[in-house]
Parts: C-alpha cells; sequence; structure tokens
C-alpha cells in the first residue's frame, strides 16, 4: 500500500509534457513595431503553448543594415520598449515568450535572446557567445560582443537551454547545457542564411539532439534567404517502449508555426535505450552529469 502511494505521488510531482511552439516570422529589417506586432499576432492566433520561441534578432530583422548600426538599434535589457512589450504579451497570454533584440551594454551591443515568464518580468538574458564572422555573416565586423556565460530557465517544470544560431556548430556549449546544466530542451532562435553553410544547418541540430540526449527546437525566419525551421527529439527512429519513432518536423520558408511537445517518458525512456550518458568514458564525464 505503501509503496503504491509513493508512486501515485511520484507520478503527480513528475513535470507534464511542455507545449512549445516556434514561430517562423518574416521579419522586416529596422522596423522594430512592426516585427513585434507580427509576433504577438502569431502568438495569439495559436493559443494554449507555455513557451512560444521567436528567431535571432526578431524584434529588428537580421541583415547588414541592421548590423551596421547596431548601437542605434540596442535597448536596454530591463527598461526597453521591446523587453516592456513582450513582458506584458506573456503576461496577457500566461506563458513564456523567447525572443531576440540588441541588448545595449557598457562594452557594446551584443546579439540578445531573452525570455520573458507569465508573470511579466524577464527570466533570462543570454547574450549570444559565439559570433559569426565567416560565409555571409559580419558579426564581429561589426563591434558586437560575445556573452559570457551559458543561459538556462524553468519552464513547467523543465529546465531550458538557449543558444543562437552561430552557438550551433559548439558541441561543448551544447554538452554543457544538457549534462551540466541539466536542460531537457535546447531552443536554437537563428538568422541562418543560405549560403554556403546552410546544407549543414539541419545535420548540425539533429546531432545535437541526438548525442545529448534533449530536444532540440531551432527556429528561423521566413523567406527565400532563411527558412527550414527545425525540431528534434532526443532521437530519430524507433526506441523501445514507444510506440511510434521519433521524427524529425520542419518547415519550408513560408511563414509559419512549428509545434513541439516536450515529454519527460519519451527523454527517460531515450536515455534507457541508448545511454551515452553512461557510457561515455569517466575522464570525459562531468560530476554533474546524471548517469
Amino acid at each position: 500500500m505503501a509503496a503504491a502511494i509513493l508512486l501515485i505521488a511520484s507520478a503527480a510531482l513528475a513535470p507534464k509534457p511542455l507545449r512549445v511552439l516556434g514561430l517562423q516570422l518574416q521579419a522586416t529589417s529596422g522596423q522594430t513595431q512592426e516585427n513585434l506586432a507580427s509576433a504577438e499576432s502569431l502568438i495569439r492566433a495559436n493559443p494554449g503553448y507555455d513557451l512560444y520561441v521567436l528567431p535571432e534578432l526578431s524584434s529588428h530583422g537580421y541583415d547588414d543594415n541592421v548590423l551596421e548600426i547596431a548601437a542605434t538599434h540596442a535597448q536596454d535589457a530591463l527598461d526597453g520598449e521591446i523587453t516592456t512589450f513582450f513582458n506584458r504579451c506573456a503576461r496577457e497570454v500566461d506563458a513564456h515568450i523567447c525572443y531576440g533584440f540588441l541588448r545595449r551594454t557598457a562594452n557594446g551591443p551584443t546579439i540578445c535572446q531573452a525570455v520573458s515568464g507569465p508573470d511579466g518580468a524577464v527570466e533570462l538574458l543570454y547574450d549570444k557567445m559565439h559570433l559569426c564572422n565567416m560565409g555571409k555573416c559580419s558579426e564581429v565586423g561589426y563591434g558586437l560582443q560575445p556573452g559570457q556565460a551559458v543561459g538556462t530557465f524553468e519552464c513547467g517544470g523543465l529546465r531550458v537551454g538557449v543558444t543562437v544560431c552561430y552557438d550551433l556548430r559548439f558541441c561543448e556549449l551544447y554538452r554543457t547545457l544538457a549534462w551540466d546544466q541539466g536542460c531537457d530542451l535546447i531552443l536554437h532562435p537563428s538568422a541562418f542564411v543560405r549560403d554556403a553553410t546552410f546544407p549543414c544547418y539541419h545535420p548540425f541540430v539533429t546531432t545535437r539532439a541526438v548525442e545529448n540526449g534533449v530536444y532540440v527546437l531551432s527556429i528561423n525566419y521566413a523567406g527565400a534567404d532563411f527558412g527550414d525551421s527545425i525540431a528534434v527529439g532526443p532521437w530519430v527512429g524507433p526506441v523501445p517502449g514507444l510506440d511510434e519513432d521519433l521524427k524529425v518536423a520542419s518547415l519550408g520558408i513560408e511563414e509559419g508555426v512549428l509545434p513541439l511537445i516536450v515529454d519527460p517518458d519519451v527523454l527517460s525512456k531515450v536515455r534507457r535505450a541508448y545511454p551515452y550518458r553512461r557510457n561515455v568514458h569517466p575522464s570525459l564525464r562531468s560530476e554533474a552529469v546524471e548517469v
């Protein structure tokens, strides 16, 4: 009897599946008010999610015209109109919203991805750690400053990590978020332009998810130069104990939404069946890694 009560109590305490929605929107370069209105419209047209995710620099658009006057567009992280806007929106829709903007700092502007919570307050400010300076990207040349710390927040009882675009190329960051910080979902807001690096986009996202046993949601801009947002679970294919294979979901180039359900039960079954965390060599395992 006591064992049965313990099982019921444990089930009650277990996190519920997290409902996440990526918003692949068409941003207008430099038109902040227009972009904020578009984001809110997409959010309100798709109610009922716990977390909404917008692309990199979603509030400004991403192109050279924006980046070359980044300091002009940059706003205060806590009191700027963009933060105030999303704090209000998150409170009204009773959800977390992850959005991008140029953040004003003492050292210069950063590419910031912030999270406003359902209580109408900022829960995370993550400054992009890896600035792109390859292909059609020139963030370093425009004087943007790199972030110095990883970013995580709590949502629905699960820990969520945030990375931005070029961060995807660095497996060390994802392993830190998944294994050391205990994240079950890693967000990847992007402005992934269709240059010579674009064919690696989906393989990188899929690899980061599977090698770490986490969900990854990567949200790009809509448009002919961007698109192909992708959601990947902690495995691709059959998993013992699950009725259906885990599949990758993605969008085309049109404006749209990409739903993802982060299921703790799926995570447990994947990690039990494909035990990378247990099998990694002890010399490479952090003390914080759950095995």
